[in-house]
Order: structure tokens, then C-alpha cells, then sequence
């Protein structure tokens, strides 16, 4: 629904103008200022692109469960200072993961066994990388 009403304003935006423009060209010259019509003519444009905004649906994140080992934290460099990831073998995989955290998490132990909650990139498409939310293990 949503798409339909973005294309269909975006063609309202478009094409009204010039439809106003080309066939009712002789009306628009009768009012004072004929650029005001144009100006009106973007009106319907306008209202489908924001209905259609307004009716997208709104990406909501399911949350995950996961345990495991943790190997080390891994610092990147980027052009603006460096960020840090949390590496971790998971239980179920065995595979190294790396996960984005929040600074306002604690500090936990390298080869200490924990739980976390987080958002899974695999399982939200929106994501690019993972993220640890919360731990949910004592530590």
C-alpha cells in the first residue's frame, strides 16, 4: 500500500505540473501571479509521498538469546578514532562471532562463559552488524 502511494506521488509531483502546465495553460494565465498554480499544482504530490510515509510500516527488531565464550575484545580503525567489537565463540556454532556493544555495559572477563541478549543482524535485515543489548549471566 505503502509503495503504491510513493509512485503514485511521485508521478502526482511530477506530472500534475506539467499536465497543468500543457493543457490548462490559457486558465493559469487569467490569475494574477500564474506561478502560484504551479506552486498548487505540487499539493497532491505532496499528500501521497507523506500518506505513503505515514502508512510504511515501522522496522521493529526481534531480540535474541545467545551464549558463549568470550575470546577478546577486537578494536577497528576508522578514519574518525576506532570502535571496539566483542568477540565471542558461541555455544550452539562454535564459530567466533563479533558483536557492536554499548559502552554502558560492564567489562567482562576474557574465557568467561556468559548470556547475552541481542540483536541479531541475521535475524533483522535492517542491521548491519550485530548488537549485544544486555547481559543476562551474573558476572
Amino acid at each position: 500500500m505503502s509503495n503504491f502511494l510513493l509512485i503514485l506521488g511521485l508521478i502526482f509531483l511530477v506530472g500534475f505540473p506539467i499536465y497543468s502546465h500543457l493543457y490548462c495553460y490559457q486558465k493559469i494565465q487569467r490569475f494574477k501571479d500564474p506561478r502560484v498554480f504551479y506552486f498548487f499544482s505540487l499539493i497532491p504530490g505532496v499528500i501521497f509521498i507523506s500518506s505513503a510515509m505515514y502508512f510504511s510500516p515501522v522496522d521493529t527488531f526481534t531480540k535474541s538469546e545467545e551464549c558463549g565464550v568470550v575470546e577478546q575484545y577486537k578494536t577497528f580503525q576508522k578514519r574518525k578514532g576506532h570502535f571496539e567489537r566483542l568477540a565471542i565463540v558461541m555455544d550452539q556454532s562454535g564459530y567466533i562471532r563479533y558483536f557492536d556493544f554499548d559502552d554502558t555495559l560492564p567489562r567482562v572477563q576474557v574465557n568467561q562463559h556468559i548470556c547475552f541478549e541481542l540483536y541479531d543482524r541475521f535475524k533483522n535485515k535492517g542491521l548491519n552488524q550485530s548488537r549485544i543489548i544486555r547481559i543476562l549471566t551474573p558476572y
